[in-house]
């Protein structure tokens, strides 16, 4: 090979060598990006500045916990708002679902610096554990475009109750098993109020009476409250048929319904255009507060009646449950009777049947030997080829006895069946 060939190779490897080279390189090269677009600012909100400088919203405790309230109460806090940026900021009140109050300022605007106070006030409309409402502030800050302020806590029933149902205005009655009235004492409290006054007790039934007077220092000490009442029902056996009961004891007060001071009504404040139906109403009752207790009891007195094998009866409520049956058979159950107080023998003066279809027969028994009491054998029968027939717990079927006996003068007994 001569020299010209040998330098015409060597030529030929360099020129390669270099266009790979600058090839690498340009692949190395890349277009400079485009500058990130600023998003747009929804429609009467702040409008964010394209470029700098900018402001910057701080609030240093956007969830505010306040504890424990009374549902109807109004509470109300301050939540501060800072900019610490270069440049004015502006503020939006945004949607919220309590009354939000924002400070005083010139066109909106919060100087570099310069603080303001943000107003939440909230009133609960029923008892929750878990009660929060929320704010929103809307800036022109890039980096908090939307602030939310939240408070949370619990929402508690204004007056408690204690009694054998902890918290529960339901209150049971011992036993009436004789002619001696029975009571229960509990007591209606709050941890909320200073003080209150019960200005009366009505009762549904005359023999329910009542008795009140205020708790003791001690005994607020021992349910946690500040003002309260214990309060005595008292029941004359004499004034109540025979089985169990449920009545009311309403207890009037001077609380008023409307604890919120004024102007501090709950608003619900939305951004201009947006369109946000109410699903509820803002009731405006007037007077002072009532609260209902239930009391419940069984009045035994001097009767006892045992069902035989099978056959369903309730002591309490006085109800026998024949369950269900052919109708072309129809059904008869015995009951036994025991009574006592009287050396008389047991005598029906009058009696109420309904329908009166049922058959109901009521018969001493002669062989029961006993010095104080008495056995009488209750015959109820539902007669046989009968039309099918319901009677179920908003229309018992019934039999309603006038006696003889001075502590037992109405016995009704009720009866659920279904003929099929």
């Amino acid at each position: 090979m001569n020299l010209r060939a040998v330098t015409a190779i060597i030529a030929l490897v360099i020129a390669l060598a270099g266009t790979v080279w600058l090839g690498r390189g340009n692949g190395d090269i890349q277009p400079a990006a485009p500058a990130p677009k600023q998003a747009e600012t929804p429609k009467g909100r702040p409008k964010i500045s394209p470029t700098g400088p900018y402001p910057k919203a701080v609030v240093d405790k956007p969830l505010y916990n306040f504890g424990s309230m009374a549902v109807g109460q109004s509470l109300s806090h301050n939540f501060i708002l800072k900019n610490e940026g270069e440049v004015p900021l502006e503020v939006q009140k945004g949607e919220t679902t309590c009354k939000c109050t924002l400070s005083e300022m010139k066109e909106n605007m919060v100087a570099p610096g310069e603080s303001i106070k943000i107003e939440l006030t909230w009133t609960p409309k029923s008892p929750q554990e878990h009660f929060g409402q929320t704010a929103t502030i809307h800036t022109n800050d890039p980096e908090n475009q939307e602030i939310k302020l939240q408070i949370e806590g619990m929402a508690n029933n204004l007056i408690a109750f204690t009694g054998d149902y902890e918290g529960s205005p339901h209150w049971s009655l011992p036993t009436m098993a004789t002619t001696d009235p029975v009571s229960f004492t509990g007591k209606i409290h709050t941890k909320y109020l200073d003080e209150f006054k019960i200005l009366g007790i009505e009762s549904s039934k005359p023999g329910l009476t009542s008795k009140f007077k205020p708790l003791t220092a001690e005994e607020l000490k021992e349910v946690d409250a500040k003002c309260g009442y214990s309060i005595e029902a008292i029941a004359d056996p004499k004034q109540f048929s025979l089985g169990g009961f449920t009545e009311r004891l309403t207890v009037k007060t001077d609380i008023p319904h409307d604890l919120a001071p004024p102007g501090t009504e709950e608003k619900h404040d939305h951004p201009e255009g947006h369109d946000h139906k109410h699903d509820h109403e803002h009731a405006e009752p007037g007077g002072p507060r009532t609260f209902v207790i239930q009391v419940s009891g069984n009045h035994t007195g001097p009767i006892r009646i045992v069902p035989t094998f099978g056959v369903q009866w309730n002591p309490q409520s006085m109800v026998l449950n024949l369950g269900e049956f052919p109708a072309k058979e129809g059904k008869t159950v015995i009951l036994s009777m025991f009574v006592e107080g009287t050396e008389l023998p047991l005598e029906i003066v009058d009696q109420e049947i309904s329908p009166d279809f049922l058959e109901f027969e009521m018969k001493k028994d002669d062989k029961f030997e006993s010095k104080t009491k008495q056995r009488y054998e209750l015959k109820l029968a539902v007669p046989a080829e009968m039309s099918p027939v319901a009677f179920g717990r908003t229309n018992r079927a019934k039999v309603k006895l006038q006696t003889n006996h001075p502590d037992a003068k109405e016995i009704e007994l009720r009866i659920q069946f279904i003929s099929l």
